[in-house]
């Protein structure tokens, strides 16, 4: 009714969201690690290693996402 096409409306809301999936990841990063909040639950070594590797992965991908978009004219011929 709208107008709008629900495909290409998805391929944007998965765009922003993978752009904002850092932002939300930092902070559950560094509640892992309150010692004052997590007490014996808190991550060890392991866990942040992974963490972080995790973390780089979702920054390139957010990175690369919006730019992606624009130069594949969001998956248009």
């Amino acid at each position: 009714m709208t107008g709008v096409d629900p495909v290409q409306l998805t391929e944007y809301a998965v765009i922003f969201s993978a752009v904002a999936l850092p932002l939300t990841y930092i902070p559950i990063l560094l509640v892992a690690n309150d010692r004052s909040y997590m007490r014996e639950y808190v991550n060890g070594r392991l866990a942040n290693v992974l963490g972080l590797f995790y973390l780089v992965v979702i920054v390139v991908i957010a990175s690369t996402a919006v730019p992606l978009l624009i130069l594949t004219n969001a998956g248009q011929n």
